[in-house]
């Protein structure tokens, strides 16, 4: 009995030894903490997989109350957001095309009177379907209000008079709305033709695949650079270089250059692999994917060196790389629609360059747009970019630790 409770106590005094240095230790307490805080916030608040506000163009070629009424309706959703107006469809499908909107609606100029004349009113609605989540929520909320619509019409089975062995309908009741004589009209009174581009098969493997390109270098880039500095620091090879007469600013360069030829070799074996197993397309150059994917290369080396800098150890370093890994795959639009989540996630989903990188690898491989359509993204990379590299290099200092 005395043996037992002689090892309690020695177990005891390990565990409060333990305790304390975990608690001295507030990196490590940060992570045990903040981590379990962050995953409740971001999945209980943050990600939510309801489809809404899909920026939208508007082509109203009818210019008509009827097709004001109509896509006011389709804004009442709250599926479609009305950002912007073009004049044709392929101006609207240029917008996609270079990422201004996802989604454009065509009312053609007889709108007004084919509905009236129940001679089956079509609208055009396209999708980027590059994500099938964003297309199934736009053909949802055309097909409820179509069958809205098509409700207004009493139906009854007559002969087809054309001979071609189908059946019509008929319109009765209401004269003011249909005319004197009641028309031969078409089962669907409003019909929504929805175009899937460029994923018409809404298959998940071309909507994760060139997103998937962004994770990897995300997940490999910043944990690699970010334990660069701290493996150097537990070797003892740090001294060689305190001895040495390289400046900061040239360490930090030296630091990144090998990991940019790591990731270029990572992004053609995604490449590759997409294209053959899982029969990705590839519709832009892969020259601006290359050239959009060194900015985003740039930016996670620079945020691994800033961790690098800050921590003590690899241990630390890789918990500081996870703690970031989290929110960008959640909030990047990799796995949930990134229109649908809370302005404050949006806000914090911008400052993240998987988010921008994400746009630029689905609208170069799926969409065919070039780098000089995606401005925006890639300077949103490159500012990142210099502030990481700049704060890394304040924060270095050449001096053991």
């Amino acid at each position: 009995m005395n043996g037992l409770v002689a090892s309690l106590r020695r177990i005891e005094a390990v565990a409060r030894k333990e305790l304390r240095h975990l608690w001295r230790d507030h990196l490590t307490m940060g992570f045990a903490i903040g981590v379990p805080v962050v995953q409740l916030l971001l999945f209980g608040y943050a990600i939510n997989q309801d489809v809404r506000h899909i920026p939208t163009a508007l082509v109203d070629q009818s210019r008509s109350a009827v097709s004001r009424e109509l896509v006011g309706q389709l804004e009442a959703t709250q599926t479609f957001d009305l950002v912007t107006r073009a004049t044709s469809e392929d101006e609207a499908r240029e917008m996609i095309v270079a990422g201004r909107v996802q989604a454009a609606i065509v009312v053609p100029p007889d709108y007004t009177k084919a509905y009236f004349r129940g001679r089956g009113a079509e609208i055009l609605l396209l999708i980027d379907a590059s994500d099938p989540i964003r297309a199934r929520a736009a053909r949802a909320a055309a097909d409820g209000l179509m069958a809205r619509h098509n409700r207004r019409v009493e139906r009854f089975q007559v002969d087809d008079p054309s001979g071609g062995g189908g059946s019509a309908v008929r319109t009765t009741g209401d004269r003011a709305t249909f005319g004197a004589q009641p028309d031969l009209v078409r089962p669907r009174f409003l019909h929504f033709a929805v175009l899937n581009l460029y994923n018409p098969e809404l298959r998940t493997a071309v909507f994760v695949i060139p997103a998937l390109l962004g994770v990897i270098l995300t997940t490999t880039m910043i944990m690699m650079t970010s334990i660069a500095l701290v493996r150097e620091r537990e070797r003892g090879s740090f001294e060689f270089l305190v001895a040495t007469p390289v400046q900061r600013f040239e360490l930090m360069a030296g630091k990144l250059l090998p990991y940019v030829g790591i990731g270029f070799m990572q992004i053609l074996i995604v490449v590759a692999t997409g294209l053959l197993l899982f029969r990705v397309p590839a519709e832009g150059r892969v020259v601006d994917l290359l050239g959009a994917s060194l900015f985003f290369i740039a930016a996670n080396l620079a945020l691994g060196l800033v961790i690098s800098s800050v921590t003590t150890s690899q241990l630390q370093a890789m918990q500081m790389s996870f703690f970031f890994f989290l929110p960008s795959v959640l909030l990047s639009g990799f796995m949930f629609p990134f229109d649908s989540m809370p302005q404050p996630a949006q806000w914090l989903g911008e400052v993240l360059p998987l988010t921008h990188f994400i746009r630029v690898s689905r609208g170069i491989l799926l969409r065919g747009s070039s780098i000089f359509e995606h401005g925006i993204e890639v300077g949103a990379m490159a500012a990142f970019t210099v502030a990481g590299f700049v704060l890394a290099t304040l924060l270095f200092s050449k001096r053991l630790a």
